[in-house]
């Protein structure tokens, strides 16, 4: 076989293989409020201290969770944030989807932290909350906010605020909107189907 032909084979090959490759998907910020300008409000938080924001996907493609980066303030202490999501049923806390892992906290200071999920599946069309609070015993911590206020925008909507002092959940309405962002990525169509929850 000549040379020629067999450059032409390979890239006719080549060629075939990518096309049946499916394709990189990109991760995605679905909604976000950060930076934010840290103004005088915060939720400070602890075992009874719960915040929660929420969000409502696009409707169209459902997305694979990657990180949930919070806008988090510490003094003094390494805190031991849990921070977890959960479906949203009438405007509430529906169901936990998983609690995130933390990242590496430093002692004091404002920074974004991300906390990283095992690629929880988010629904088209399905609303969802950040759930923050910390565990007995552990130092408090601080999820800042904006003021004036900073709703959240992106492919994604925003649903709304909850806190509560008795404990997880949170059940009471909130207008202090704190700093957050969602990553994701787009699950293939061809998986959609097959996706588990």
């Amino acid at each position: 076989m000549s040379r020629s032909k067999a450059c032409v084979r390979m890239l006719v090959c080549a060629t075939v293989l990518c096309l049946l490759a499916p394709p990189v998907m990109a991760q995605t910020t679905l909604i976000s409020n950060l930076p934010g300008n840290d103004g005088t409000q915060s939720a400070s938080l602890s075992d009874l201290r719960v915040k929660a924001m929420g969000f409502t996907m696009p409707a169209g493609d459902d997305y694979m969770l990657d990180y949930v980066t919070l806008r988090l303030e510490t003094t003094g202490a390494v805190p031991a944030p849990i921070v977890e999501i959960w479906t949203n049923s009438g405007g509430q806390l529906g169901s936990l989807v998983e609690t995130l892992t933390n990242p590496t906290f430093a002692a004091s200071g404002i920074a974004e932290y991300d906390f990283a999920s095992v690629g929880a599946t988010l629904t088209a069309g399905a609303g969802y909350w950040i759930v923050a609070y910390g565990p007995a015993g552990a130092p408090t911590y601080a999820w800042k906010a904006s003021l004036p206020a900073e709703l959240p925008t992106g492919l994604a909507t925003h649903l709304g605020a909850l806190w509560g002092t008795g404990g997880p959940p949170p059940t009471g309405g909130s207008s202090i909107v704190c700093s957050y962002s969602v990553t994701g990525t787009q699950v293939p169509v061809e998986l959609q189907s097959f996706t588990i929850e």
